[in-house]
């Protein structure tokens, strides 16, 4: 079966995926409220409201929610990201219905009681707690707001300590108001239920109920970064070091190149970041590159987990295999072997029914079409090894590299190691 898109009278869009090879449905809704979407006085707004939706509607409190979740052994959860704000069940497919009538309760017709709000604002503070004890989570973070310095991408998703303790009802409503429409909302449905049936449960609990504006689709502004070094000295053994260089947009036509040679630079136990550092010479227990990638934007990074005194040298060893493989390219060995695993996670992610409410919803919302993973496998089987090497070799590009270390106290200037 085929994906497929509809798209109701207010502006609405379902995409449903029938599976009848599974008993089970996943139904997301997928609205693009980010932090990325936030101002430098709300950070966090999109966070905190993703825990607020869960504390009592007109008719069921907490408690209520999860236990009816829990009575019908389904899942309800939600997540958060830079772009958008996700509300999902996991359910056998007797009980679509049921659950979709719960995430809209939630959605329309959450209190936010001001007990509940100050309880909630309490477990976020927790919650920004205990990522700010995660130094390799600070790391990335960091360099992530390093490089889009005054985008809007550079704000943190919990927000920060301030901003969260500032936040009141109003700010939380009023950003409803301007974010929560149907034009900015994608519904998604995969599973063992029928496409007539799909579009019937989002007419009855969905369609209509959010605003209308035309105008608000997600769209993140365009970003040219300078670079730049930040120092975070903490008492602790591990030293972590996060770099990002330019890199390639989700709409970019080297988009499916850059991801599959992720794979051979930094992807995996095979990877060159990986034999070098770890396996070559013991640096790092944790190296890794990773893509991401926005509609109008994107970054490669780099993570590295070493210790103070190993700092130095782990940036150089990766500055030469950068320099490496923007000058030669990879090997053909390594073109298969980055192919071949960019096909198996797209077509092994398509065995879950969540991986593929995620998927689906995620590129409908940000690009306006919808995923076709079959055409993903033939564009990546069609790749030449040149064009695979020519986009990789544009990756990584070390004059314009940002990087964060935190860890014990260095003299060491680890920026003009990667700096170019």
């Amino acid at each position: 079966m085929k994906a497929k898109v509809y798209t109701f009278d207010y502006g609405l869009r379902l995409v449903h995926l029938e599976r009848k090879s599974t008993r089970a449905v996943a139904i997301g809704i997928l609205t693009g409220a980010g932090s990325e979407n936030e101002n430098a006085e709300n950070n966090g707004v999109s966070h905190f409201l993703e825990h607020m939706f869960f504390k009592g509607t007109k008719t069921r409190n907490s408690l209520d929610i999860v236990k009816e979740i829990d009575a019908l052994g389904a899942q309800i959860n939600a997540y958060t990201s830079k772009t958008a704000t996700c509300f999902y069940t996991f359910s056998i497919d007797e009980d679509s219905e049921r659950c979709a009538e719960i995430l809209s309760d939630i959605l329309f017709n959450s209190v936010f009681d001001k007990e509940e709000l100050e309880r909630e604002r309490k477990v976020v503070l927790e919650e920004i707690s205990m990522s700010d004890d995660d130094y390799a989570d600070v790391s990335q973070d960091e360099v992530a707001s390093l490089y889009f310095g005054d985008n809007s991408l550079a704000r943190p998703i919990l927000g920060t300590r301030d901003t969260v303790k500032a936040l009141k009802r109003e700010d939380i409503t009023d950003y409803i108001d301007k974010n929560y429409c149907a034009q900015n909302t994608v519904v998604a449905i995969v599973g063992n239920i029928s496409e007539a049936r799909a579009r019937k449960i989002v007419a009855k609990y969905f369609e209509g109920r959010f605003k209308s504006n035309p105008d608000r689709k997600w769209k993140d502004l365009p970003h040219e970064t300078v670079g730049g070094y930040k120092t975070i000295f903490k008492p602790i053994e591990q030293a972590n070091i996060a770099m990002a260089f330019p890199g390639v947009s989700m709409t970019d036509k080297n988009y499916l190149a850059v991801s599959a040679g992720g794979y051979v630079f930094g992807g995996g136990m095979s990877s060159r970041l990986f034999a070098e550092v770890r396996e070559k010479h013991g640096l790092a227990y944790s190296v890794y590159s990773y893509n991401s990638a926005y509609v109008n934007n994107g970054y490669a990074g780099i993570y590295i987990g070493t210790n103070a005194k190993s700092s130095l040298q782990a940036v150089e060893i990766v500055a030469g295999i950068i320099d490496d493989v923007r000058r030669h390219g990879f090997a053909e060995d390594e073109f298969r072997r980055g192919i071949q695993q960019a096909k198996a996670s797209y077509i092994l992610g398509q065995d879950s029914n969540g991986a593929l409410m995620r998927y689906y919803s995620k590129w409908l919302l940000m690009t306006d079409s919808l995923m076709d993973f079959d055409n993903l496998i033939k564009e990546l089987d069609a790749l030449t090894y040149d064009e695979f090497n020519d986009a990789y070799m544009k990756e990584f590009d070390r004059s314009k590299a940002s990087l964060v270390y935190v860890g014990k106290e260095i003299k060491d200037d680890l920026y003009a190691a990667i700096k170019k």
